[in-house]
């Protein structure tokens, strides 16, 4: 009986070595090594395999099945590298649930929380958070009799400036949370012996979101009405304390009661079982359209292929540069139209671009201007300082908000554009606003 049965099982290891190696070629060809530099990555890749739970038999996960195809094709359609990354995620899952067992569900929050796609989500997300967080930081200092002013992400007390960027909501704080938090559910599982389903879970990483915001706000809170600036030590170390406090101490406790709660058994060992005739049809056809999907991106995008928007403004003359921009420039003044393919694609917003141009934003905040609703801030850079703006616009909507303008895309609404405009001061600025909402517009045409 062993001698029949171990044969075959060596040669399922086998065909699924195999099977593993066809997705790892497929991101060979689709990824470079710096897509997956990012540090969250990084962690979640280190806690991938002891993300994996067994809790069931094996079988043929149609859902995983649907969902890597979907992202195949839409990495085919739209050659994005996130779009495989999911493809990829959903394959590897399939063929573990095919050969070993059923997964838990905590191996898909995981894929989440380390994917590029969470990374840009935050990124599109932080900023206007970072002005909520700002606002209400401001009101709990006001309440405890301090004199604050709150100007966007600019917290002022007795005449000291504080900007609350990237270290006070930072990006890496957020992701490094949930990734920490599936730290804690795998420590949980491996000491007591049980798992948790989707809807604890996913109870408990809403937990560590609420926990994180909190988080962030007190440790705004202790910076501002101390005092501590950002070249300080201790302006780390507070960031520290408070995720310690507010986030990883009650996350080991929330995570103990829900799997005494709400935790079931897991089965780590399944009946081995011969794959099916119907799968094998699977097995041979979805490893091919993987690969397929991961050669198909293309390297190098090319620029001839980017829509550009119709820019017009009387007086100046656009010019067009790659990947869908466009650029008007004067000794004072430089736009810059950046057309957006797609609803759910990230674009470009000057927070990132300027920043990669070494820059620094300071003294960001929302404004109007000729009834136009618009981000505006400071530039500095090696003691030079400009003044910047950006919006949204489609031609005829104009805002601020990424819901609206990315529902607007996503209901057929033709397509927006981001438009930053750039001054040498800030009444120049201002003046070239109003110019142009008003006697001169910015006419733009996608």
């Amino acid at each position: 009986m062993i001698a029949l049965t171990t044969p075959r099982w060596n040669k399922e290891r086998a065909l699924l070595a195999l099977l593993l190696f066809i997705g790892l070629l497929g991101g060979l060809f689709a990824f470079t090594t710096s897509y997956f530099s990012n540090t969250n990555v990084r962690i979640g890749v280190c806690l991938f395999p002891f993300a994996l739970f067994i809790s069931g038999a094996r079988r043929n996960n149609y859902i995983y099945v649907c969902l890597l195809v979907l992202f195949a094709v839409l990495t085919m359609a739209y050659d994005l590298r996130i779009f495989y990354f999911f493809t990829l995620a959903f394959y590897f899952l399939w063929l573990v649930e095919l050969f070993v067992g059923r997964l838990n569900t905590l191996v898909v929050f995981l894929i989440v929380f380390m994917s590029p796609f969470f990374i840009q989500v935050i990124t599109i997300l932080g900023f206007p958070l970072r002005l909520t967080l700002s606002h209400f930081a401001g009101i709990l200092l006001n309440l405890a009799g301090t004199n604050v002013q709150v100007e966007g992400n600019m917290m002022i007390l007795d005449g000291s400036s504080f900007s609350v960027d990237e270290a006070c909501m930072g990006l890496n704080m957020l992701a490094i949370s949930l990734l920490m938090g599936v730290f804690v559910q795998v420590y949980r599982y491996r000491v007591s012996g049980k798992i948790l389903g989707l809807y604890p879970s996913g109870f408990f990483f809403s937990v560590v979101l609420l926990l994180n915001l909190i988080a962030n706000v007190m440790r705004i809170l202790v910076l501002v009405y101390f005092r501590i600036p950002p070249e300080d030590v201790m302006h780390q170390f507070v960031g520290i304390v408070c995720l310690i406090t507010y986030v990883v101490i009650p996350l080991h406790f929330l995570s103990g009661w829900l799997i005494q709660r709400y935790g079931r058994s897991k089965i780590e060992e399944t009946t081995p079982a011969v794959i099916k005739r119907n799968q094998w049809t699977f097995i041979l056809v979805l490893p091919l359209f993987v690969l397929f999907a991961g050669v198909s991106i293309d390297p190098i995008r090319k620029a001839t292929s980017t829509h550009h928007a119709s820019v017009t403004i009387n007086g100046l003359r656009p010019e067009n540069l790659n990947d869908g921009i466009t650029k008007i420039s004067t000794d004072e003044l430089l736009i810059y139209v950046k057309t957006i393919p797609e609803f759910f694609t990230g674009e470009h917003t000057p927070l990132m671009c300027w920043q990669g141009s070494g820059y620094k934003f300071s003294g960001v905040s929302t404004t109007e201007i000729a009834g136009v609703t618009l981000y505006k801030g400071t530039l500095i850079k090696n003691g030079n300082t400009l003044h910047t703006a950006w919006w949204y616009t489609n031609g005829e909507i104009k805002t601020i908000s990424q819901l609206d303008w990315r529902l607007r895309m996503l209901k057929g609404e033709d397509n927006f554009c981001l438009v930053n405009v750039t001054a040498t001061n800030d009444q120049t600025l201002i003046e070239s606003l109003q110019t142009m909402f008003t006697t001169n517009p910015l006419i733009i045409k996608n």
